[in-house]
């Protein structure tokens, strides 16, 4: 039983593996991507938006067919490897604050594990071009 148990589970793993391929069909694979962020401080009234290079896109993931507590399954998520940084100048900063905002600008990604110092590792974030500031956009 054991063994017909284990051959099942191994032929599971191959179709499962065989499948992947073809699973990224229709998405793009992790790589950077233009998009709009908008750039705020909580001193500062207004928010302007910007072009630049964030990491999107998709992460082959394996799902084991055997679980165990002992081996946690990790998650990779589409990320940062290599960026530079560039700054703009908010509008309408009050004086004595520093109106300068300091952002990422994806030159490669790859695919791993999600850091929570540096990324939205949630499953649905507010999105990169939300302002909270009570002026709304410059």
């Amino acid at each position: 039983a054991f063994c017909q148990q284990r051959v099942l589970q191994l032929v599971l793993l191959l179709l499962v593996a065989a499948a992947a391929p073809g699973a990224t069909r229709g998405h793009r694979l992790c790589r950077p991507v233009n998009t709009t962020v908008a750039a705020e401080k909580e001193a500062c009234p207004l928010c302007i938006t910007f072009t630049t290079a964030i990491c999107s896109g998709y992460c082959q993931t394996k799902e084991p067919v055997y679980k165990s507590a002992l081996s946690p399954v990790a998650q990779h998520v589409c990320t940062y490897r290599e960026v530079h940084y560039e700054s703009l100048v908010l509008p309408a900063c009050p004086p004595g604050t520093d109106p300068t905002f300091t952002y990422p600008v994806a030159l490669s990604c790859h695919c791993s594990l999600c850091s929570m110092d540096s990324s939205d590792c949630t499953v649905q974030s507010i999105g990169p071009d939300f302002c909270s500031a009570r002026g709304g956009y410059a």
